[in-house]
Order: structure tokens, then sequence, then C-alpha cells
């Protein structure tokens, strides 16, 4: 080509959409497949050109086989006439307006398009006696062009009534009619997407003429795309550097969809391109690069339109690409062409609002949806992709299909039970499936309008779902009511050990007195006893008196009888006297036995009194102590149901914290971070913040090793440095640039800032002031960077499937992997022995760079791992799924210790706290979760769990000192939050929030009657304490 003088100022690029006919000069690469198709044409006068959604068919037809029409090489001097339309929802119709258009016909009337839909209906041979008069009137060949003809298929599902289907059958029949006669001189073409060829089967006279005469476009070889990029480029008047083509033919890779998505890239390039104004610069890598390569520009492109929406416009945009886009039964995204009736019922809005969102997609620039621009809009347009690429690389689009898809199935699975319900085969939805039934109706808030498209019974699935809330909550509600019966029983019990201690208290006086009687009696005994032998004494004495009398009585006979008489009597009364001191020393011992043996009793039953007293005593604080933990749990609950009274929130939320502390509860209680969370969101604290700076969604967190400073990177190309402890939104950037930053690392001695962005590059920032540099050896999006322990290493794995080893010093890499392995995704253990990747196809690979036969391979089949994360305490390993399912494993081992359904949907980062003994996970539930892993075999307790996001959590890091959990969401705003890890951290100054304490009322109503009034917060301290009973 000579020297480029002059550059035409349009874009010689269509994008999305096919080639028009006045662009036939602007069409390279498919010369041989024209020639092709038109000898097939002129020999069957009939051909069907089948191929692949992307694969040009339409651009083919209409810039490759039509000019040659009009200018045959063949020796032929009969003119033709082209008639070329859509079949659409009205083929009948749309045919006419072509014919009409084309001025066919005859002048006046006869050539209007109500004469030529009459004609066309009037019988099976409508299309043929149509041309007929085309024929008698002008002469030459009629050429029809039926484009896109699966939309007879498509746009007759969409009616799924009987007419329409018929409609249908006899359009077709119109369309073999006029090929299998003679009479007249028309020629048909044909062109559909082989995905629908199977439709065609219901059609014996179609399938015969297909089976005759078809053409499937072969997919383009790299010449011919060759020619596509740098043929429009030259006839422009530029060029384009060989290396950018070179670089272009290797990103369009295998597919069979490429094409419009080149179209597009290179669409964007050229308007990157003439907007610098630089007629002397060849087309280059950096303009490409600019608008996001083929990966990324038309999610830029689609997403700029999107912006430019009013937040009601949004709205509306979300709820029509939802219409307009489904997944079918293999994942996959498909196109699902709408009425704007449909549309508009479903969004809840007007023809006007609708019109303005469809206007900012389908302006020339776009051409993302369909009609055209040209064609105007009405409540019986029918709105459509042009492409499905756009589902594929749009990432928000891809975000609304697949959240459409979740909630198609559960509705579709509401609707199921519903219906087994009326017909008594299931009964009434439970947790887990209510409570995830009962968020999706509240999230989506479904619309019979919307249902209708899927399963007609809505009201039918809305009761069913109603029904099944309301039996759940009553019998919540008679839960309630049992344990209310259940701590009225323990509280009778308690009351039943008081008086049986209280008894046994009165036994153990009872027998005190007992002793004390005893006592006085043995002392009594002791007493009679000594009585008794003093009278002994004295009886001894009489004797002898009466032993001396007796011998003075033997010396005098009349004195010895008188003395004698009475020394018997004497002896009588000693006698008598001595048995009394014998009867009593015998009672005063037996006495003494008798109080002995009471007292041993009294010994036994105070023993036993204790035993009672202190069992009664344990049963009733551990009674008392899980009433507290209950009313507790109870009022941090009640904390978030209050709304729009600070003091009153503040105080339950606190005072639970107090009762659950003080009674022994769950350390990191999830019911009683929620209300305190609650506090601290609504009305501050200084551990939660949202930090505003970037206008994306987060990519990557990196902490600074020892500190409470951090980077970001987003969606927008920025990087930025934040610290925790700034007491404003301070923020230092630290890159932007038109490469998104993927992911972050910095080096343990905080040198260095390791960045991986999108086009492959390691860029190292330096973090002491010395100068950066960049480093590559990848050839695809980087996804993980990690430095080693000693911090003389990199370790980096991207798309491309290879992992790198980094020498910073010498700034060289080694490959860990041997190509057989792609692996995009890595982690490095504690020690640095073991690398975990994941694989191309979501398995997960363990080895030692050291030792291969060490290679593991994690069981994951049937899984698709999402995220990797060692423990940096130990060897134990996390995988999540896309499914939300969390494993940990063992690697010295190999085996899985736990499991746990972390998520409702895909898993996008994990990471372990080890100072709290914490795992967090992130997921596209939108919600963050922080589990208790002190056993790490048993995951059951119930997480913390964040569920505030707008949109999907991508990724999470706990602060160095293991007190704050970062996170950064895909949203647009509020999108960068820290938390505190541990409820501890929130209420430090939480009474420097409440102006006042509970007053009895709301002690009564919250707390119970039975249990003393205290005062929450004085001097800015709790002293609400359970004194145990002693």
């Amino acid at each position: 080509m000579g020297p480029i003088t002059e550059i035409k100022k349009f874009n010689p690029f269509p994008g999305l959409r096919p080639f028009a006919p006045e662009e036939s000069d602007l069409f390279f690469g498919r010369e041989t497949e024209s020639g092709e198709v038109l000898e097939k044409l002129l020999n069957n006068r009939f051909v069907t050109v089948i191929g692949a959604s992307g694969s040009g068919k339409s651009s083919l037809i209409y810039c490759g086989i039509l000019p040659r029409v009009r200018k045959p090489d063949l020796k032929e001097t009969s003119e033709w006439t082209i008639i070329s339309f859509r079949p659409g929802s009205d083929p009948y119709g749309n045919l006419a307006e072509a014919m009409a258009e084309s001025a066919v016909i005859s002048d006046g009337n006869a050539g209007s398009r109500e004469t030529i839909l009459k004609e066309l209906l009037s019988s099976s041979d409508g299309i043929t006696e149509a041309v007929r008069k085309l024929i008698e009137k002008h002469g030459g060949k009629v050429l029809l062009v039926v484009d896109q003809f699966e939309e007879l298929f498509r746009y007759s599902s969409l009616g799924k009534s009987d007419s329409s289907h018929a409609t249908t059958s006899k359009f077709v029949d119109c369309i073999v009619n006029s090929v299998s006669q003679s009479s007249v001189n028309v020629f048909t073409i044909i062109t559909m997407r082989s995905d629908f060829i199977g439709e065609c089967a219901h059609y014996q006279g179609l399938t015969q003429l297909i089976n005759n005469s078809n053409y499937l476009v072969p997919h383009m070889g790299t010449d011919n795309y060759r020619e596509a990029i740098v043929g429009p480029v030259n006839y422009a008047g530029a060029s384009i550097d060989p290396g950018l083509v070179n670089i272009l033919l290797a990103d369009i890779g295998d597919r069979t969809d490429q094409l419009p998505v080149l179209q597009h890239a290179m669409m964007r390039t050229w308007n990157r391109w003439q907007v610098l104004d630089e007629p002397g610069r060849q087309i280059d890598k950096t303009d490409y690069d600019s608008v996001g390569t083929m990966s990324d520009a038309m999610s830029l492109h689609a997403n700029e339109a999107f912006e430019e929406l009013t937040p009601r416009g949004r709205e509306i945009c979300e709820v029509m690409f939802k219409t307009i886009t489904e997944k079918g039964s293999d994942n996959k995204g498909l196109r699902h062409p709408s009425k704007v009736t449909a549309i508009k019922s479903i969004a809840g809005c007007t023809s006007e609002e609708l019109f303005e969102v469809v206007e900012k997609f389908r302006i020339t620039s776009r051409s993302f949806i369909t009609p055209r621009q040209n064609v105007p809009l009405s409540d019986d347009s029918i709105i459509d992709l042009s492409h499905e690429s756009l589902m594929r690389l749009w990432d928000r689009l891809r975000e609304w299909v697949d959240d459409e898809a979740s909630s198609v199935q559960m509705y579709l699975r509401l609707s199921e039970a519903s219906a087994m319900y009326q017909q008594g085969k299931t009964s009434l939805w439970r947790p887990p499936d209510l409570q995830l039934a009962i968020n999706w109706r509240d999230k989506h808030k479904p619309t019979l309008a919307w249902a209708e498209r899927y399963n007609p019974a809505f009201e039918r699935a809305m009761v069913y779902l109603r029904t099944s809330e309301k039996e759940y909550l009553e019998e919540e509600e008679n839960k309630i009511r049992l344990q209310k019966r259940q701590m009225r029983r323990t509280r009778i019990v308690a009351l039943i050990l008081g008086i049986a201690a209280i008894i046994s208290v009165g036994f153990m006086l009872f027998a005190f007195v007992q002793k004390i009687a005893a006592d006085r009696q043995t002392v009594l005994a002791e007493e009679r006893r000594v009585e008794a032998e003093m009278e002994k004494t004295r009886a001894d004495a009489q004797t002898e008196v009466a032993i001396e009398q007796k011998t003075l009585a033997d010396s005098n006979a009349t004195v010895a009888i008188r003395n004698e008489e009475e020394a018997r009597m004497q002896k009588e009364i000693a006698d008598s006297q001595r048995s009394l001191a014998e009867r009593n020393a015998a009672e005063a011992i037996r006495q003494q036995n008798i109080a002995i043996e009471q007292s041993d009793s009294a010994k036994i039953a105070r023993i036993r009194a204790d035993e009672n007293a202190k069992v009664a005593t344990e049963q009733k604080n551990a009674a008392l102590r899980l009433r507290m933990l209950s009313i507790g749990k109870s009022m941090s609950i009640k904390s978030l149901q209050v709304q729009g009274q600070k003091d009153l929130q503040s105080i339950l939320a606190y005072q639970a914290y107090i009762f659950n502390k003080n009674n022994g509860g769950v350390e990191n209680d999830a019911d009683i971070y929620a209300g305190l969370y609650n506090v601290a969101k609504l009305y501050g604290n200084v551990n939660y913040k949202s930090f505003k700076g970037h206008t994306g969604g987060i990519r990557s967190i990196a902490f600074v090793p020892g500190k409470r400073e951090f980077f970001t990177s987003g969606y927008d190309g920025k990087v930025l440095k934040w610290s925790l402890d700034a007491t404003d939104q301070a923020l230092q950037i630290v890159y932007s640039g038109t490469d998104i930053i993927e992911v972050l690392g910095v080096s343990p001695d905080a040198s260095w800032l390791a960045m991986g962005s999108s086009n492959s590059a390691i860029k190292m920032v330096s973090l002491k002031g010395s100068a950066g540099y960049e480093m590559t050896g990848h050839t695809g999006k980087l996804k993980s960077l990690i430095f080693s322990f000693d911090g003389k290493s990199l370790y980096s794995a991207s798309l491309d499937g290879k992992v790198l080893k980094w020498d910073l010093s010498a700034r060289t890499n080694t490959s860990l992997t041997d190509g057989t392995m792609p692996i995009t995704s890595i982690d490095v253990s504690f020690n640095g022995k073991f690398l975990a990747g994941i694989n191309s196809n979501g398995g997960v690979v363990v080895w030692n760079e050291e030792n291969k036969s060490e290679t593991f391979r994690v069981p994951t089949t049937g899984k698709n791992i999402k995220a990797i994360r060692f423990n940096p305490g130990n060897n134990t390993l996390a995988i999540g799924d896309v499914s939300g399912t969390v494993e940990l494993w063992d690697i010295s081992m190999r085996k899985k210790i736990s499991e746990v359904k972390a998520h409702t949907a895909q898993v996008n980062d994990i990471r372990f706290n080890n100072k709290l003994k914490q795992m967090a996970t992130a997921g596209n539930d939108n919600s963050l979760k922080i589990f208790n892993i002190k056993d790490i075999t048993d995951l059951t307790e119930p997480p913390i769990n964040f569920s505030d996001y707008e949109r999907f959590v991508m990724v999470i890091q706990f602060s160095p000192d293991g007190e704050i959990i970062l996170s950064g969401s895909y949203s647009d705003r509020e999108n960068l939050i820290s938390r505190p890890a541990h409820v501890d951290n929130m209420v430090k100054d939480i009474c420097t929030l409440i102006s006042r304490n509970m007053t009895q009322d709301e002690w009564n109503i919250y707390v119970a009657r039975d249990i003393p009034l205290e005062n929450t917060c004085a001097d800015k301290s709790y002293n609400i304490q359970v004194n145990p009973i002693k």
C-alpha cells in the first residue's frame, strides 16, 4: 500500500452489529465462502446459511453475497430485486413491509403494506403470488433474504399460544412452496444459528430443502482474521502495528463467537486512536490496552452506558436485562427476547422510562441491544441482545444473569413444593429452605408479571410460602411458651429444693436441741450417781457402826437386842439406799447412751442437710445462669427491633453483653455481637468505618505487617493507602492508571508493595523511597502475589496457568509448574514448605517445591473450588467452592478435618485470625461470616454474620493485631468497611452514647420483675452482677 495521504473520519468497524450492505467495501476475510454460497444459491434457488452465534452469517450475506448478485460475474442480463427482512414476531407483516418499501409490485394502493399483507395471508402460496405480480410488472429475478430465520422459533415460543405456532407453520409452508414451484423465478436465502437446526425437523418440507442445499459457515482461520483486522484499517486510510495484530490474533483464541467481540474491540480501539488525533501514528497496543482489550472492552463500554442512567433508570436497566436473558440447562447464558409491554409490567415503569434506557444501549456507537436505533420503538417492539457474548463479557450482566437464575430456581422450587402440598404429597417448608425462600422474597420482591414467565401459579406459591412462614412462627411462639413453662417448672423445682433445704435445717436444729437435752440428762445422771455413792458410803458407815454396836451387844444382851433390832433396821435402810443408787447409775448410763445416739443422728442429718442445700444452691444458680443468658440473647435481638431510640437500643445491646459475660456465655456470641454491631453502625464506633475513595468494586487488600495501615486496589484502576486509626478519611493515592491492579502484596519488612496488574506485569513499588521497577513473566491476569517469609522471594500465579518464584535481588524467576498442571491461584503454608494451588478445572493441588513426591491432590470431585487459604499457624488448608461450602484439611495427614456450609453462593475469600482463633469467609451471597475455630473439628457454633452488603463480598483481611476485619465488596459505594473482630472491642466507650439508664418499667419489660433493677452505666462502668446463692 502506498503512503497514507488521507484518513477517513468514519469508523470502519461495526461493533456487535453485522455489516450493512453499504459497508461491503469494509468486509474482509470471507471471499471464498461468498463464492461457495452464491454457487449453491444459483444451482438450487435456495440455500440455508448455518453457523454458530457470532460466526458472521448476516455479514456474509449482506456484504459477501448481495454485492455479487447486484454486480454478477455471470453472463446474465436480467436484474435482481432483493427483498431482505427478519421474521421477528410478525413474519408476514415484516415481509410485507420489506416488499412495500422496495416498491416492487405496482404504484398506488396495490403496493401498500396492507395490500401485500393481504396477498401473503391469502393462501400457502402467498409469497409465490406476491412475487409473481412483481415479475409481471418489472421482470427479472427476485432474491428473498430471510435473515436470522431462528426468530420464527424464538418469538413463536414467546407467544406460547396455538395461534403463534400456527402462524409459524403457515409461514414455513409459504417459504417451502415458493422454492418448490417452478413458474416464478424466486431465489431464497435463509440464515440460521446452528443450535436451532433441530427446530426445523418439525417441518418436513423445510427439512428436505435444507438437506438439499445448506452451507455451514466455517470458523475463520488466522489469515482470515488478519484480513478482517487489517483490511478495514487500510481502507480507512490508517495503519495498524503488526505487533498489535498478533496480540489480537492471540486474544481471539479458539472460541467460535469471537468475531463480534473482535469487531467491538477494534471499533473501540479505532475511536480511542481517532480521539487522540495523531494521524501519523499507527494504531498500537496502547490504544488497544486503554479500551480494556478484548477481555474487558465490552464490559467497560456497557458500564459507561449504565453509568449514564439515573438511579431509577439503573433499576429499570437491571430488570430489562434480567428479562431478556436467561440461563440454559447447560448453565450458559441464552437470549430471551421480550416485548416492551412484558418488560414494562415486570419493571413497573412507563414506556417512556423504558425507551430512555433502551436508547442508551442501542445507539449506533454501542448497538448492545436490538432493534437498531433507526427503528422506532413501540409497546409491541421486541427487545433483544445483539449478541450472546455480552452476557459472557459484561461483568455486571453476568451477575444479573446469575442472580436471576438463582431467583428463578428458588421460585420454581417453591412452585413445585406448593403443587405437591396441594396434592398432599409434601409438608410445609421449614428452615433452612423456609428462611432462604423468605430472604428471596424480601430481596427480589417477585411479582405476578415476572413469575408468569416461569410458572403461572404465582399466588399458590406465595400462599404456600406465607402459610409455611405463619406455621413456623406459630411453632416458634409455642416453643417460647414451652420454654417459659419449663422455666416455671425449673423455678418450682428450685422452690421445692429450697423448702427441702429449710426442712433439713429444721431437722438439724431439732438434733441440736435433742443433743442439748441429752447432755442435760447425762449431767443429771452423773449427779444422781454421785449422790448414790455418797449414800452408799453413809450406808457402809452405818454398817460399821452396826457391827460395833453388835459387838457391844454381846456384852450387854439387853442393850444388844435393842441395838440389833435397830441395826437391822439401819441395814435395811442402807441396802435400800444402795439399790436406789445402783438404779440411778444405770439410768444415767442409759441416758448417756441415748444422748450419744441422738448426737450421731443429728450429725448425719446435718451433713445430709448441708449436701442437699449445696445441690439446691447449685441447681438454682445454674437455672439462674441459663435464665440470664436467655434474657441476654433476647435483649440483644430486641435491640435490633427497636427503631429510632438511641438510648434504649444501646442500653439493651450493652446489658445483653453484660449478662452474657457475667454468666459465662459464648465468648463472641453471634446474637450478642449483632446487637452491639447494630448500635455501632447506627451511632458510631471507633472500630466501625466505611472508607470512601474507590469508585468501583474492591479487587485486593493488603495490610502493612505490624501496623494498622493497609493498601487497596479497585476496579477504578486505583491503588490507595489507608490508616485504620486516622480520624478522617485521609488516603494516599499510590497508583492510578488504565490497568486494573488485580492483587496486592506487602513484603514482611514493609519495604515493598507488589502489584499484579491485568496486563500480566508485576509492578514493584518501594515503600522506603527507593526506585520501583516492573517484572514480566506472565501472559495473563495476575491472581496471586505472596512474599516468602524471609522477604527474599515472591510467588506469583496468573490466568496463564503458570506459578513463578521470583528472586527479588536478581529480578529473575523460576517456574514451579511443569505445564501439565495449569495453576491460576495459589497460597503458601506458614513455614513455606507447601504450596496450594487451584487449577483451571477448579481442583486443588498441594505440593512441596523441594520434594515433588509430596504432591497431593485434594479430593474435590464434582466441586469447583474458588478460594484457598493456609492457616498461618499450622498446615491446615481451607478451601471454598462455588456452592458456598468450606472444608478444612490437615495437609500433613492428608485428611479432611471439618466442613461447613458457610454461604449459599460462591466462596470468594477465606482468612484466618490466630489472635482470636477465628476464620472469616466472604461470598457471592453478599455476606461475610466469622467462625470460632478454637476447636477446628467443630464448626457448628453459629458464626457472626454480616449480610448488609449491596453486592458480592470479594476480599477480606484481618488486621495484624487481630482486632479488625476489613472487607471489600463489588459495590460502587460502601465497598470498603472495617469492623471489630470481637464483641469486646465495641463496648469500651458505649456508655458515652447513652444519656440514661433503664426505667423500672423498661426493666420489667425487657429483663424481669423479680430481678432487681441495676444501672447499666454508672460512671461509665457497669455494676450488674448475678450473685450466686451461698
